[in-house]
């Protein structure tokens, strides 16, 4: 079997424990399959694994060229069925850091896949990757630690500022500060380089901060700002890897040269929802996705942290909670077998729907079970720009008393000198203890105010932001529990965001906004489908693709809108009046001929703006969608692609790789005001058409 590459891929998929995801790659859900591919699975050898490439690529040659070839040999004679023996015997801690090394991502995948839930958290209790530092450290068997996650919908500094000073209240933060910036220009990144860096500096935190770009446009900002740590989503194929950032393995690898420190992001079926996977199940994948970082690691020396964002992508991966535990344990074993530092963002989408008690309760078990490094970190449990549902500042506390593991001792130490600890040693997480920390942020920054005043400022700011919506200020109660308005506000989002999946759009703001306009449906037959099959959203129906290749029988304009209702009818249906017409007259006065019929998708994806550009044939299309649900704001996002190569060629396909699109996300009133977005993405418009290139590929 390990000769023949079909079969093998198709045993590997097989051998899973059941995932959504994994049926579009041969997957099944009938349990005798599956036991009977795993003990074939099992009968394989590591040196059989190792010579049998399951796909021909970059990615391939990296992680066999990663391999210490030394070790490789010494254990390529013992089968995975042995392998698993040796990690639960008593033993198997001190061999995976001998062996580590040597051992293949996919190895390291096949054994998972024979391993029970029991196995694997038996395992990940016992593997343990630290990184340098005294004390308790960052990975080591004491420690738990977090990511401050401080997105803003509009990347307002005080609402950032403040969700970073909320989480330092409740002793998060002690791995990284990484921020998801809401817009994607280099300038939006190095100002908010310079403000994680100015929050870190000024209190003299002994932890790391990120903005969570793509190491293309990171490395361009280093011309503006110092950057200090290196981001990046990897994936398991060259293919799939191209698409996200039009590099692969050796090009992020030379870029990621340039950074001290490096942080990377993956997670169980990016590949396979973007048509990337090469038929290799999303177990593998992942796997090999470590290996990339594997190798990166032992090329540049940076310190690295690896982060699993298990369940951000939708019920098209995995729909149960049950299944997000497992995959949980899965990747926190695999990560820990490649000898990586790795933390989990325990989450679910809106369309997944697990209800956030379901999740608390899974989170508790998997810091449990799994031992992750860290969790991410954010002031309330719904993330207000990402919209999706995660772990909150105040979780934190309880789960480090609960597991009786610790912050960095580095760390504790700090915040313990800025007053965030009582006198029994618990983070006070209220407050008041916000605003003695903007006191201290404030005077290290040369103001010379008394720090009372500057309390009461930080006081005023803090109550600000929860009138306008944001869980800062709030305190906790007994436990750390959320107060009673805190869990009624999270409920009142997830209510909102699970109806605003099912929402049409306004008719009558349709035609009031954009009187010229040829509405089209994509291939989903109705929302379940749309929700549940991405790709069914991804291309127009035979019939409406003829009616919008017929749009323009002579001259093509230069510029196409399109309007989708995406995961958000709402979204558009608030927005529209404040975006469209404004963009449309903008775009005219910058000199664009855009096409008089704004394309209106239902159950429209952001591939399905591609297969307009396809059928039109234009320069540009300027993607309007409805996304992120969850937000507690029906925000809108404008994507604009560039549909020509460096030779004036047409490539738009509804299968172009998103690394050649630009997206301006969050835009509501509240969040990126739609004046402020319509510039943007104007100014993206024009740069697309200089440059002849709207990502950051070519």
């Amino acid at each position: 079997m390990a000769s023949d590459r079909r079969e093998l891929l198709k045993t590997f998929a097989l051998a899973n424990e059941f995932k959504e995801g994994d049926l579009l790659v041969g997957g099944t859900r009938d349990d005798a399959a599956r036991t009977s591919a795993r003990e074939a699975v099992g009968a394989l050898t590591l040196g059989e694994l190792q010579r049998a490439a399951l796909v021909e690529d970059g990615v391939s040659e990296a992680l066999a060229g990663s391999l210490d070839a030394r070790l490789a040999a010494e254990i390529s004679g013992l089968t995975i069925g042995g392998l698993k023996s040796v990690l639960l015997g008593a033993g198997g801690a001190e061999w995976a850091r001998r062996y580590h090394a040597g051992l293949s991502s996919e190895a390291v995948a096949g054994v998972v896949k024979l391993m029970t839930n029991e196995e694997l958290s038996a395992v990940a209790r016992k593997l343990f990757n630290p990184l340098p530092g005294e004390g308790v450290r960052v990975g080591s068997p004491g420690h738990f630690g977090s990511r401050i996650q401080p997105n803003s919908p509009g990347d307002d500094e005080e609402e950032i500022l403040f969700s970073i000073l909320e989480g330092l209240a409740h002793g998060c933060g002690d791995v990284v500060i990484g921020l998801n910036p809401a817009a994607d220009d280099v300038e939006t990144i190095a100002r908010l380089e310079e403000l994680l860096r100015s929050a870190v500096e000024r209190l003299e935190l002994p932890t790391r901060y990120c903005v969570l770009s793509d190491i293309v446009k990171q490395s361009d900002a280093r011309a503006l700002c110092r950057v200090d740590v290196g981001f990046q989503s990897l994936a398991g194929t060259s293919r799939a890897l191209g698409g996200m950032v039009g590099l692969d393995v050796d090009g992020v690898t030379d870029l990621a040269r340039g950074f001290d420190g490096l942080y990377f992001e993956t997670g169980q079926g990016s590949e396979v929802t973007n048509g990337a996977a090469e038929g290799v199940d999303m177990v593998t994948l992942e796997a090999r996705s470590y290996g990339v970082a594997r190798h990166i690691g032992k090329r540049t020396g940076a310190w690295m942290i690896v982060n699993d964002v298990a369940g951000f992508i939708g019920p098209e991966v995995f729909r149960t909670g049950g299944q997000l535990l497992r995959a949980c344990l899965e990747d926190t074993v695999m990560a820990k077998l490649h000898g990586l530092t790795m933390g989990l963002d325990v989450c679910s989408t809106f369309h997944m729907g697990i209800e956030p008690a379901e999740l608390r309760r899974l989170t508790e078990g998997i810091v449990e079970r799994a031992a992750p490094a860290y969790l991410m970190a954010v002031a309330g449990n719904a993330d207000p720009m990402l919209g999706y549902l995660t772990t909150s500042f105040r979780e934190h506390p309880a789960l480090r008393h609960k597991t009786g593991r610790r912050i960095s001792t580095p760390m504790r130490r700090r915040l313990s000198q800025l007053g965030v600890f009582d006198p029994r040693g618990r983070p006070r997480g209220d407050a008041e203890c916000v605003a003695a920390l903007y006191s201290s942020y404030m005077k290290a920054g040369g103001d010379t105010r008394a720090g009372e005043t500057l309390r009461v400022e930080g006081s005023k700011k803090l109550q600000a932001l929860g009138r306008r919506g944001f869980d800062l200020g709030r305190g906790h109660g007994a436990d750390y529990e959320p107060p009673a308005e805190v869990a009624a506000r999270l409920e009142g989002i997830y209510a909102h965001a699970r109806r605003a999946l099912y929402a049409a759009l306004d008719e009558g703001l349709v035609r009031e906004v954009s009187p010229h306009n040829l509405r089209a449906r994509t291939e989903a037959r109705e929302r379940e489908q749309y929700l549940s099959e991405p790709a069914s959203g991804e291309r127009l129906r035979a019939e409406d693709a003829a009616r919008v290749a017929a749009l323009y029988p002579s001259r093509r304009p230069r510029v196409q809108l399109v309007l989708s209702d995406g995961l958000n009818a709402e979204a558009l249906n608030e927005n529209l009046r404040g975006v469209l017409p404004r963009l449309r007259r903008d775009l005219g006065e910058a000199g664009l001929h855009v096409g008089e019929a704004d394309v209106v998708v239902t159950n429209g994806r952001v591939r399905a703006g591609y297969h307009v550009g396809e059928l039109t044939g234009v320069d540009v299309v300027v993607h309007l969608i409805g996304e992120r649900p969850g937000t507690g704001l029906n925000t809108l996002s404008g994507y604009v692609t560039y549909g020509r190569d460096e030779a004036g060629r047409v490539r738009w396909s509804p299968a172009l790789d998103h690394s050649r699109t630009t997206a301006v996300c969050g835009v509501h009133p509240k969040g990126k005001r739609p004046e402020t977005a319509v510039e943007e993405i104007v100014r993206c418009v024009v740069r697309a058409i200089k440059e002849g290139r709207s990502g950051v590929a070519r």
